[in-house]
C-alpha cells in the first residue's frame, strides 16, 4: 500500500485534530475518513474506552451517520475490545468481530490500534481491509502520528465531558441547595429531596427512600419513599408541585411502614450509618448483611446507600436503587449521591432544629397561656366563693320559709305548689353553689388506705332508692381481691355519686346500669379501674370532647360542674377518666386509678 505524501496527510490530520469551533466528533469522523483515503480502507472506526465499566461505550465511524453512537463492548471481546484489554495492536479476520463492531461486509482483515494518552488508554482505532497486505513501517510511522492526533482529540472530549459533568453537578448542588433552604417543613423537604434524585427528564436513579435514625429505640425509621413515576417535572422547576401536598403513593406507604434495626450486623443500611460511608452494591443478595424480609419487600437491584451526616452525627441514610430498570450505578452519581448527601444532612438537622425550636416556644407560649387562665381563674374562684357564702344565707332562708308555708296551706292547692316550686329551686341553687364553691377552692387530698370495690359499693348505696323508682337494673361485675390504694375516699366516693346519678338520669325506666371493676396498668405502673355503663341514647360524637369541661352540660338543669369537679379529683389521685359511646347504645365511663399515687 502506497502512501502518497505523507507531509500532505500529517498537516491535515493537525488542522482537524485543532478545529475548535467543530465538535470532537466531527473531528474523529473527519480523522476517521482521512485514515480510510490515505491508507485505503474499507471502513475506519475510532472507539471510546470507559475505563470504569472496562467496555467500549461509544463509535465513531466511516459507515455511520454523523455523532457518536453508543457501544458495549466488554474489554476482551471482539477485535477492538480484545486490543482494549491489551493495549496492542492486533489483527484478525472478520469471523473475531464483536456484534457491536461495525463493517462494511467485504474487508478481509480487521487491524485494532489502541489510542493512548500517556499510559492510560482512552479507545481503540479499528481499521478494515479488503487486503491482507500489511503496513510497511513508514506507513505504520504515519498512521501513529494520525492516531496520536486522534487520541489527543479523545482526551480532549473525555476533559470537556467531566468537565461539563462537573459543572452540571455543581450546578446542580448550587440549584438543590437554594431549593432546600426554601423549606423548613421536615416532611417538604424530605419531598424535595427525593424528587431531585428520582424526578426529571433523566432522573439519577429509579428509586429513592430516606430513613430516619432513632437513638433512643435504636431503629431506622422509613420516612418517604418516592419513585421516578411519582413526579413528572424536576423538583428545581418552577412549575413544580413539590411545595404543595402529594397522596401517598404504595410504594411511600412501603417504606413508611419499614423499621430497620439500628443494627450493622442485621442490613446493609445501618452498615452504611455504623461505617460513615457510602456502600455501592450490584447484586444486594450477595452483600453481607443479608435482610431477607428488605430483599422481598424492596427487590435487589442495584443499589446505593449514603449516611446523612450532621455535626459529625449520623441522623440517617438515602437509600436509592435501579429497580426496575436493573441499570448499573456509575461511580460518578455515586460520587453526586454522597455530596448531595451531605448537603440533605445539614438541611434535615436545620429542619428538626427549627421544628424543635417551635415545639418548645409554642409549648412556652401554652404555659404562659395557661398560667395567665389560672390567675384568672382563681380570682374568679374567690369571687365566686365569696358570692356563693353571700347567697346561701338568704337562700336557707327562702327555703326554710317556703317549707313552713307548706305545711300551712291544703297540699295540692295553688298556694301550695308556688311554695313547693320554690322549695325545689332553692334546693337547686343551694347545690349549683355547693358544687362552685367545691369548683373554685384547691382542693386537698386526705390519702388514706382505699379499697375501690368498697367506694363504689358506697356510691351505689346512695343512689339505690332512685335507680329503684325507675326500675333500673344494676349489674355488678367486681373482681375481688383488687389491690388496695391511696387516696381520698371521700372525694372518690363523690365521683362514683356523680357518675352513678348521671347514668340513672339518662336511661328509661327499665334500663341496666353495668359496674366493673378490675386490675390494670397506668403509665406502665399498676393500677384499679371502673367502668360505669348505661343503656340510654349515648353522648353526641361533636361534644363528647368537651364533656369534662366546666359549666358544660346536656341537661335542662345541669349545673356543668359535676364531671368537670369528677375530673379534677381523678386527675389529682393521678389517675385518668374516658368517655366512650358504646356500640349497642349508651354511654360508658372508665375510671383509672394508680395504687400508688
Amino acid at each position: 500500500m502506497a502512501v502518497q505524501d505523507h507531509f500532505r496527510i500529517v498537516s491535515s490530520a493537525i488542522r482537524i485534530a485543532n478545529i475548535t469551533d467543530r465538535p470532537h466528533h466531527e473531528r474523529l469522523k473527519a480523522l476517521a475518513h482521512l485514515v480510510a483515503e490515505a491508507f485505503h480502507c474499507v471502513s475506519v472506526t475510532f472507539f471510546v474506552s470507559d475505563g470504569e465499566s472496562r467496555q467500549l461505550s461509544r463509535q465513531i465511524s466511516t459507515q455511520l451517520p454523523d455523532g457518536p453512537f453508543p457501544c458495549s463492548i466488554p474489554f476482551g471481546k471482539g477485535i477492538a475490545g480484545r486490543c482494549a484489554a491489551n493495549s496492542k495492536q492486533l489483527r484478525r479476520g472478520v469471523s473475531a468481530l464483536h456484534p457491536g463492531e461495525p463493517f462494511v461486509g467485504n474487508e478481509r482483515q480487521i487491524a485494532a490500534y489502541p489510542l493512548t494518552d500517556g499510559n492510560r488508554l482512552v479507545g481503540v482505532a479499528s481499521l478494515g481491509s479488503v487486503r491482507d497486505e500489511r503496513l510497511s513501517g513508514d506507513e505504520e510511522e504515519l498512521l501513529q502520528i494520525v492516531l496520536l492526533e486522534a487520541a489527543g482529540v479523545v482526551r480532549c472530549m473525555k476533559q470537556l465531558e467531566e468537565t461539563n459533568r462537573r459543572i452540571q453537578e455543581l450546578s446542580f448542588l448550587n440549584q438543590i441547595s437554594n431549593a432546600m433552604l426554601s423549606t423548613v417543613r421536615l416532611n417538604r423537604l424530605i419531598r424535595l429531596i427525593l424528587s431531585s434524585l428520582t424526578s426529571g427528564p433523566t432522573p439519577l436513579f429509579d428509586r429513592a427512600m430516606l430513613f430516619l435514625a432513632n437513638e433512643r429505640s435504636r431503629v431506622l425509621q422509613g420516612m418517604m419513599g418516592m419513585t421516578c413515576e411519582d413526579g413528572a417535572a424536576s423538583p428545581l422547576d418552577e412549575e413544580s408541585p413539590s411545595g404543595t401536598e402529594f397522596p401517598e403513593s404504595e410504594f411511600d406507604s412501603l417504606v413508611k411502614a419499614t423499621r430497620l434495626p439500628l443494627d450493622e450486623t442485621r442490613n446493609l443500611v445501618s452498615r452504611a450509618v455504623a461505617e460513615r460511608t457510602v456502600i455501592l452494591t450490584e447484586r444486594p443478595s450477595r452483600e453481607q448483611p443479608v435482610d431477607r424480609t428488605f430483599l422481598r419487600r424492596f427487590g435487589s437491584a442495584p443499589c446505593a446507600i449514603a449516611p446523612l451526616i450532621a455535626q459529625e452525627r449520623v441522623i440517617g441514610a438515602i437509600f436509592v436503587d435501579n429497580q426496575p430498570s436493573g441499570r448499573p450505578i456509575p461511580a460518578d452519581e455515586v460520587n453526586l449521591l454522597q455530596l448531595f448527601t451531605n448537603q440533605a444532612g445539614m438541611a434535615i438537622e436545620n429542619s428538626i432544629l427549627f421544628n424543635r425550636l417551635e415545639d418548645t416556644n409554642r409549648n412556652l407560649h401554652e404555659a404562659q397561656e395557661r398560667l395567665l387562665q389560672g390567675e384568672k381563674l382563681a380570682d374568679i374562684g374567690k369571687m365566686a366563693a365569696i358570692i356563693t357564702h353571700e347567697l346561701k344565707t338568704p337562700l336557707v332562708s327562702v327555703g326554710g320559709f317556703a317549707g313552713r308555708l307548706k305545711k300551712r296551706v291544703a297540699t295540692g292547692s295553688e298556694e301550695w305548689q308556688y311554695a313547693d316550686l320554690i322549695q325545689r329551686e332553692v334546693l337547686h341553687l343551694e347545690k349549683l353553689l355547693a358544687d362552685i364553691l367545691f369548683f373554685s377552692k384547691k382542693t386537698t387530698i386526705c390519702y388514706s388506705r382505699c379499697t375501690i370495690n368498697q367506694i363504689v359499693e358506697d356510691a351505689l348505696g346512695v343512689v339505690t332508692m332512685p335507680l329503684e323508682e325507675k326500675r333500673i337494673q344494676v349489674e355488678k361485675r367486681l373482681t375481688s381481691r383488687l389491690s388496695s390504694f391511696l387516696g381520698d375516699c371521700q372525694q372518690l366516693r363523690h365521683v362514683f355519686i356523680n357518675l352513678l346519678s348521671n347514668a340513672n338520669e339518662v336511661m328509661d325506666p327499665g334500663g341496666t346500669l353495668t359496674i366493673e371493676s378490675f386490675p390494670t396498668t397506668l403509665n406502665g405502673n399498676r393500677a384499679v379501674a371502673v367502668k360505669v355503663s348505661d343503656t340510654g341514647c349515648g353522648i353526641p360524637v361533636d361534644v363528647i370532647h368537651t364533656i369534662f369541661d366546666p359549666f358544660f352540660t346536656t341537661k335542662e338543669t345541669g349545673t356543668g360542674l359535676g364531671l368537670a369537679i369528677s375530673h379534677r379529683i381523678i386527675t389529682n389521685h393521678g389517675g385518668r377518666i374516658d368517655v366512650a359511646n358504646r356500640p349497642e347504645g349508651g354511654a360508658e365511663f372508665t375510671v383509672v386509678l394508680p395504687v400508688k399515687p
